[in-house]
């Protein structure tokens, strides 16, 4: 098994992280890049993914152990691709969910070096001076703009807070970018990356450290982040259909402003598929395109109640794990964990947590929440 080769599984590691960076890189720096992959991005990631897999998991063995994390997976892709031809939707759609659960399943499995995480984080800086001086916001989108200078700031943000308590240098240049990224998300009006940022913000700097390796505040968190996006979207439906607006200070954007009508067409449309569900061909009416705007309901919704469950397991599994590998409250384990919930948070009104071009941004969250401080891993 090439998860057994040491040199092996070195030079593949390098390929897969290289591929994920150099995708991550051209996705945000060029424009023209980020529009020729744009079709192609869930293929690549999943190449990608696909390398470091068998080149970290012995699955033969894994399968013997039983190991119910990858049985969920294993029978969760071929089941959504089969609902996927039974209500005839459109097959390229099994990537986004294929490429979700791999990645989530691989977060305690790969092992790289520290010269691989270092490469990746070096490549994160560089996107996020870039965009932090130069703002290529109008080059894409502004709400995506300010989104991705926010998430690719939790990565900055995992290794710049080791030196915040050393050097008070360090500490006034945080503060400085932290308004630096607060102005950006106002003058793009970005919703989204202001919930991203606050709840990152919070979850690092008012969050007891010591909460994040209580077993039980952690699941109550993870059940919430997963299971709670869908309760929010009942509420959010119900509170709309109240009535009641108002428009939001700072972004003079309405609380209901579009939201609540695609999540109501979805379930209309849901309600009578719910083991296979819609897939993701059918034609809005509420919405110029095929977007739920809500990364949980989108999977319940595109692939169908059993999917969902089998979704759920894997990422509830290794988010139950985490308080085992976030004890002695090392800050960048604390800021990589804010994040990963920031961002899972923020996905109750976007599709970011399981969009192809942040796949690189999840990945090295986990993989510095779950590296081992003497097993190798950086």
């Amino acid at each position: 098994m090439l998860s057994k080769n040491g040199k092996l599984r070195n030079i593949i590691n390098w390929i897969a992280v290289a591929g994920l960076m150099i995708f991550y890189a051209g996705t945000w720096l060029s424009p023209h890049f980020y529009h020729i992959t744009e079709i192609y991005a869930t293929l690549i990631v999943f190449v990608c993914l696909a390398l470091l897999f068998f080149a970290n998991v012995d699955w033969i063995a894994a399968l013997k152990k039983r190991d119910l994390s990858l049985y969920a997976l294993l029978a969760a892709c071929p089941l959504a691709l089969l609902n996927l031809f039974i209500i005839g939707s459109n097959k390229g759609c099994i990537l986004i969910i294929t490429n979700f659960l791999l990645l989530w399943y691989l977060a305690d499995k790969i092992s790289l070096s520290r010269l691989q995480l270092r490469f990746m984080y070096a490549v994160f800086t560089l996107v996020f001076l870039v965009w932090i001086i130069i703002d290529l916001a109008f080059s894409y989108n502004s709400n995506t703009g300010a989104s991705v200078t926010v998430f690719t700031f939790m990565c900055v943000m995992t290794y710049l807070v080791c030196f915040t308590r050393k050097r008070e240098i360090s500490g006034l240049l945080t503060v400085m970018v932290i308004i630096r990224l607060i102005t950006l998300i106002l003058w793009h009006l970005a919703r989204g990356a202001f919930i991203a940022l606050f709840l990152f913000l919070f979850f690092y700097y008012v969050v007891p450290g010591k909460w994040w390796s209580d077993t039980k505040k952690i699941k109550g968190l993870s059940l919430f982040a997963t299971l709670g996006s869908i309760a929010f979207v009942f509420v959010y439906v119900a509170a709309a259909a109240t009535g009641f607006n108002f428009k939001m200070p700072f972004f003079y954007k309405n609380l209901f402003s579009g939201r609540e009508q695609i999540w109501m067409e979805i379930f209309d449309k849901l309600k009578d598929h719910l083991l296979t569900g819609i897939g993701s061909g059918y034609k809005l009416e509420s919405f110029f395109e095929y977007n739920i705007h809500n990364v949980m309901y989108d999977i319940l919704a595109v692939h169908g109640i059993i999917v969902f469950i089998l979704a759920m397991y894997i990422l509830l599994n290794k988010m139950f794990m985490m308080p085992l590998h976030l004890k002695g409250m090392k800050p960048e384990k604390t800021a990589a964990v804010s994040g990963i919930y920031a961002m899972a948070i923020e996905s109750f009104i976007d599709m970011d947590f399981m969009w192809a071009p942040y796949v690189p941004v999840v990945l090295f969250l986990l993989l510095v929440i779950f590296r081992g401080d003497d097993d190798g891993r950086a």
